[in-house]
């Protein structure tokens, strides 16, 4: 059986920095080196099932090539996104999410019915490795599609979307200590709200109706912060191991 990181706070840390550094990223990618959407989704999808296919084929287990895929799987994500809502699909944000969503959905329904006894909590075996991965990777193009509507077709803009989703997540952390509501359940509400706020945080930190920085600077602040806080949470999990 395959297992995923702990899911503490240093997780969920991690999670919103790769879902911001996927928005940062996969715009520098397609928008400032000129790649194109088409060409970017083609690109990024091909490192991320390739990268996929590696690990699973070498039987790596390690907390880095976990944060690798959900980094690829991110900057991936955000390209498709783009490709399904502005060109060359052109469905815009509102049918862009739903479609994203109807997907992701059904990869979900596929791992209920095909391995219902593979979860998070108990580990992933061959068939449900891939379904969480591409879950992930339908989860942060909803991310994309979603966070740019709030961002881009609503009153709310960047901010105001930040916080309206802060507030959700804040309501499933309260579903998860106050109910006996499925873990499982909770974490994947957890990634679908999670990816959004990644997207707004990315909308308003690099575009001129929030800070303005840029994709190239706000990708390498980003990615020094993501190293950081993971090379700080190997150390403690290396220090736990050391204390008597």
């Amino acid at each position: 059986m395959i297992q995923i990181p702990k899911t503490n706070l240093n997780y969920w840390l991690l999670m919103v920095l790769a879902t911001t550094i996927g928005e940062i990223v996969g715009n520098l990618i397609s928008r400032n080196l000129g790649l194109g959407y088409a060409t970017g989704s083609v690109l990024l999808i091909s490192i991320f099932v390739i990268s996929l296919l590696i690990i699973k084929i070498s039987k790596i287990k390690n907390d880095f090539s976990y944060w690798l895929l959900i980094l690829f799987g991110n900057i991936a994500g955000t390209n498709i996104a783009d490709f399904v809502t502005i060109t060359p699909l052109n469905l815009g944000t509102i049918y862009g999410s739903l479609l994203i969503m109807a997907v992701l959905t059904f990869i979900l329904l596929i791992w209920r019915y095909t391995s219902p006894k593979s979860t998070i909590e108990k580990g992933l075996n061959t068939t449900t490795y891939f379904l969480y991965w591409f879950a992930i990777l339908f989860s942060s193009t909803f991310g994309t599609t979603f966070g740019d509507l709030l961002s881009n077709d609503t009153p709310l803009g960047a901010l105001g979307g930040t916080i309206l989703l802060l507030s959700l997540l804040g309501i499933i952390v309260l579903i998860v200590f106050k109910t006996t509501i499925s873990k499982e359940l909770c974490y994947w509400m957890t990634l679908v709200i999670m990816h959004p706020i990644g997207a707004t945080i990315g909308n308003y930190i690099s575009k001129p109706a929030g800070l303005n920085f840029g994709n190239i600077w706000t990708s390498l602040v980003l990615i020094l912060f993501f190293g950081l806080l993971y090379f700080n949470q190997k150390n403690n999990s290396k220090s736990e191991k050391l204390t008597p």
